[in-house]
């Protein structure tokens, strides 16, 4: 019997009052693929990424994480995944080697294991040096190196980053960077939702791109690379801003403040 995909979502449907921010979103992700997640702002992709990490429940459709449904059993699908919001809100009066000792146990690693990995990580962010301080402490870039090196910790089959490079500098980006494509070469799957297409296009095995809440385009590299040796388009960016069509700002704009106020209401409620 073939292993489930990494992640499935099938038919998800996410309303906040009159918005529908996910309209009949299906997504296969087998292991061991990077997965870039385009669109432009207000499109559905941090809608879509709580929902997978059951942050915010959908009303219709599934997901599911390695076989495991994230609504049906949330403990478990959790153990599966690494989530990084784009919003951070860690443990402030946690250390930094306590939040990734924290995250390694609810991943249910043994002591071997966590501190080994806790070791490398930490070198890996550059936090050596702040691992006895206070999260509370931390610069925001600190914060989210952190968050980023919790998500990886245990190596869970499945990465939901939503805008994880935002504010890091250039040397802890390419580092981080190599870090996740090995996570995808040792059979782990990526999903990577960021508006700086010059970096996911060397980065990523696909490319998919959604608009006022729908699929619009789901492509390989391979793929993209023919379009562009064909000459219809000169980049991801190109194909990107073709298949999204002419949304004016305001009206992007307006679909994200809706979807980022739904999302702070639905956080507060949990």
């Amino acid at each position: 019997m073939s292993s489930p995909p990494a992640l499935e979502i099938s038919g998800l449907t996410k309303r906040y009052r009159k918005l529908v921010a996910v309209d009949d979103l299906s997504l296969t992700i087998p292991g061991g693929e990077f997965v870039g997640f385009i669109g432009p702002n207000g499109a559905g992709k941090s809608s879509t990424m709580s929902c997978i990490a059951g942050v915010i429940a959908p009303d219709e459709g599934s997901v599911s994480i390695s076989g495991v449904d994230v609504v049906q059993d949330p403990v478990a699908a959790r153990r599966r995944l690494g989530y990084v919001p784009q919003h951070l809100s860690l443990l402030d009066y946690l250390t930094g080697e306590e939040y990734l000792h924290f995250i390694a146990d609810l991943r249910e690693l043994d002591a071997a294991q966590r501190d080994e990995e806790t070791e490398e990580l930490l070198t890996l962010t550059e936090l050596t040096d702040a691992r006895d301080t206070i999260l509370k402490e931390y610069s925001g870039g600190m914060v989210r190196k952190l968050a980023i090196a919790a998500a990886i910790i245990g190596g869970p089959a499945v990465l939901v980053l939503d805008e994880s490079f935002v504010g890091l500098d250039p040397e802890s980006t390419y580092r981080i960077r190599k870090r996740l494509r090995r996570h995808c070469d040792d059979g782990g799957s990526i999903l990577l939702s960021s508006h700086i297409l010059d970096m996911l296009e060397p980065l990523c095995d696909r490319f998919v791109v959604i608009h006022q809440g729908g699929l619009v385009s789901d492509l390989t590299a391979a793929e993209l690379k023919d379009l562009k040796s064909s000459g219809d388009v000169d980049s991801l960016t190109e194909h990107y801003l073709a298949v999204t069509g002419k949304a004016t700002g305001a009206e992007d704009r307006e679909r994200q403040e809706k979807e980022e106020a739904a999302d702070s209401e639905a956080a507060a409620s949990s």
